[in-house]
This record gives structure tokens, sequence and C-alpha cells, in this order.
């Protein structure tokens, strides 16, 4: 790739890994709640996960660069509109489920339990998995070396979430701030309760009723 090529694919990797998502959400929460003696565990575990989703995404976007150029075209086409959608669903989704309150319901309690706890919610949900489906199509060519290619960007994707998850933990309260202030107006709606509840008040007026 070019160095205009590079630059545009570091910088959308990185506007995807500094948008509040669950695993800035975990992060952050392990550096505000447990100290900063966890930033190790949750940043590593976060960006090996991060990796990993990106390997395996790897895997079809290599075998693009041996197939006719205008069905790489239309798996291309494709991904720019996969990418629309998930900028919207990010937006639309809310990044912080779990409590608001500053407890300590975090399910890693020791450093390797932090560690997986990150890796798996950053390899095992399909968030970057399917970011990097639809985006590194954009940057395979039919004519270059497409293996080369994608281990310089594992390198770089490596080095970048290392730094944004690094940072997000250092200045956890702000993060924190910044993911509930977004998903503030995205919460879920608990649906089942809801129900329960009018079913339980329909149940109490037929009761009356039949008194």
């Amino acid at each position: 790739m070019s160095g205009q090529a590079w630059l545009v694919f570091c910088a959308a990797c990185a506007v995807v890994f500094a948008l509040p998502s669950p695993l800035v959400f975990s992060v952050a929460s392990y550096a505000a709640i447990r100290g900063r003696k966890t930033v190790f565990a949750s940043v590593t575990g976060g960006s090996l996960g991060i990796v990993t989703a990106m390997t395996i995404s790897a895997i079809p976007a290599a075998g693009l660069a041996y197939l006719p150029h205008a069905f790489v075209e239309i798996v291309q086409w494709t991904g720019i509109g996969w990418l629309i959608l998930f900028l919207l669903w990010t937006f639309a989704t809310p990044a912080a489920q779990a409590a608001n309150a500053d407890n300590d319901n975090l399910p890693g309690k020791s450093s390797s339990g932090i560690l997986r706890d990150c890796y798996a919610i950053a390899a095992l949900r399909p968030r970057y998995f399917m970011f990097f489906l639809a985006l590194l199509p954009q940057f395979v060519s039919t004519s270059g070396n497409a293996v080369e290619t994608l281990a310089v960007a594992q390198a770089a994707i490596l080095l970048l979430a290392l730094g944004i998850l690094a940072a997000q933990a250092l200045f956890a309260g702000s993060t924190l701030a910044l993911v509930r202030r977004m998903s503030g107006n995205k919460k879920i709606r608990p649906k089942y309760r809801t129900h329960f509840i009018s079913g339980r008040a329909v149940s109490a007026g037929y009761r009356r009723i039949a008194a």
C-alpha cells in the first residue's frame, strides 16, 4: 500500500478503537474501580483480542488477491456499505450495558482473569471481526503481496490498540463519562420485566372482576 493508503487505514482503525464500546467500557471500568494496576492486563487482553479478530478476518481478505478484479470490486463496495452500517450501529447501540454504579461487579478477579475477560470481549464478539472483514478488502490489491500487507497491518493494529486502550485506561474517569453520556439515550428497555408486570396487573384486574 502507498503511504496515503496506510494513513487512511490507521486513521479508520484509530477512530473505531476510540469509539465507546463494551471493550472500552470494561478497560476503563477496571482502571477506575480496581486501580491502575489492572491497566497492563486489561490493555494487553483487549489488544490481543482485537489482533485475533483481525487475523481471523484477514484469512478471507488475503484470498481476494487470487480472485478476479471484478469480483474484488464487488466485495469492496459491499464492504463500504457495511462500514456505513457499522458506524450507524455503533452510535445506535449502547456501549455501557452494565450497571452504571461504581461497584465492583466486574468478572475478572485476578490479572489473568482480567486479561481473559478483555480478550473475550474483543475477540469473541462480532464487533471487530465484522469491522476488519469489511475494511481489509479495501486495501487488498490483486497485483500486490496480500500476505505481506496484512502482516504489516497486523503489527500496526496491535500498536494502535495498545496505545489507544492504554490512554483510555489511564484517563478512565473521562472515558467512562463519555461512554455513559453517549449511552444515556440508548438504553435497552427491560421489555421482559415490563411484560411480566403488565401480565400481573391484568391478572389482578380479572380476579377483582370475578370477585
